[in-house]
């Protein structure tokens, strides 16, 4: 039976800088339900970096939310053999 493990991170969102040219975003609420709204320089490329970086630790995202400025993420893996907790 395969066993996982899981960790919860919040994170600051990057200050939104005044666009340079027209953009968007896309953002998903907990029912699946997603939205696209303007998008600052940076921000794509900042959650990119977050999912490579917890992906190369083996970590895979469940699910997210936002308030406040901040993301908080719930994140799971699969544990190694023996390990226990």
């Amino acid at each position: 039976m395969i066993q996982w493990e899981y960790q919860i991170t919040v994170h600051e969102l990057p200050e939104r800088q005044p666009p340079k040219q027209k953009s968007t975003t896309i953002e998903c609420n907990q029912d699946g339900l997603c939205f696209v709204h303007d998008l600052f320089p940076g921000s794509l490329e900042w959650l990119e970096n977050l999912f490579r970086e917890k992906g190369k630790d083996g970590w895979e995202l469940v699910q997210s939310g936002y308030h406040n400025r901040e993301l908080l993420c719930i994140w799971k893996k699969k544990k190694e053999a023996g390990e226990k907790g």
